[in-house]
């Protein structure tokens, strides 16, 4: 190895790396060969700039593009070089954020996945445990009682279309529901009390987000939306029929779309649900 000169293929060689690549280092002006033949072409890298390659590939791990690179390190500034690190520290610790959203949304689906292929049967009655859940909720405008799934979700997305213009992120299942509250359904008036939508991942943090509480219900899953007064009214005569106390509004939420049979299809699942405490029942 003559003058600490390295031929490109030594140079190469040397550093695990490909010719394609050295030659487009020099060609964008990362890394250029000390010297060149002008008679042979033959270009020479000199040893040191092997520490000098290693960097670039770190930077590279580490997420930063090629011009990234050359621009750092043509700064010749050390405040700069600092700033321009902890600019990309903060990049990554905002990443993991999302990482760490995506994760969890994953997760969640999986729950879903799981809970929606092994629901109980439609039209089954039951008392179990629900749990919390975050939502948005506004008046309703309509009685969706007496309207159509169709109209549910038209006035659902107009809502969630509102949130976000104001930072609602869009890429979640925001699964609409409707509310039938405790008052109406004691007094025998089925209809709606609000509209809202099942909010997840960062959306949780839109103001006008509030936590629905866990609760012990009776709930019964079915799939034709039409039928919601029907099972409302079977609900609450279950409740009476086994001394249980509704304690809160009932919910018609959209659990899920999907034709377990044919992907391409969709079949509408809704769960009906009401809190109850147990104990004597009211009568309605």
């Amino acid at each position: 190895m003559k003058n600490n000169k390295l031929l490109i293929g030594q140079m190469a060689k040397l550093n695990h790396t490909t010719l394609a690549t050295l030659r487009y280092y020099d060609k964008i002006g990362l890394l250029s060969p000390v010297y060149v033949n002008p008679n042979t072409g033959y270009r020479y890298y000199d040893i040191r700039q092997c520490p000098v390659f290693h960097i670039i590939q770190h930077h590279r791990a580490l997420n930063m593009s090629l011009g990234e690179i050359r621009q750092l390190m043509g700064c010749n500034d050390f405040d700069r070089f600092m700033d321009y690190i902890q600019m990309k520290q903060d990049e990554t610790v905002h990443a993991l954020a999302e990482l760490q959203l995506r994760h969890a949304e994953l997760d969640r689906v999986l729950g879903w996945a799981d809970h929606f292929c092994h629901r109980p049967p439609n039209g089954f009655i039951q008392m179990g445990f629900i749990t919390a859940e975050y939502v948005y909720e506004k008046k309703a405008v309509r009685n969706y009682v007496l309207e159509d799934i169709g109209s549910v979700i038209y006035d659902a997305s107009s809502i969630e279309g509102q949130l976000i213009k104001s930072g609602f992120t869009e890429g979640y299942l925001n699964f609409p529901f409707v509310t039938l509250s405790l008052d109406d359904i004691t007094h025998q008036r089925y209809r709606t009390e609000k509209l809202g939508i099942i909010v997840q991942g960062k959306n949780r943090e839109t103001a006008g987000v509030e936590l629905l509480p866990r609760s012990t219900s009776v709930f019964v899953y079915f799939e034709d939306f039409s039928k919601l007064r029907t099972y409302a009214e079977q609900v609450i005569a279950f409740c009476h029929a086994h001394n249980y106390t509704p304690a809160g509004d009932m919910i018609c939420r959209l659990m899920g779309v999907l034709h377990l049979d044919d992907f391409k299809k969709t079949s509408e699942v809704y769960r009906l649900s009401i809190p109850v405490e147990a104990g004597n029942t009211i009568q309605v």
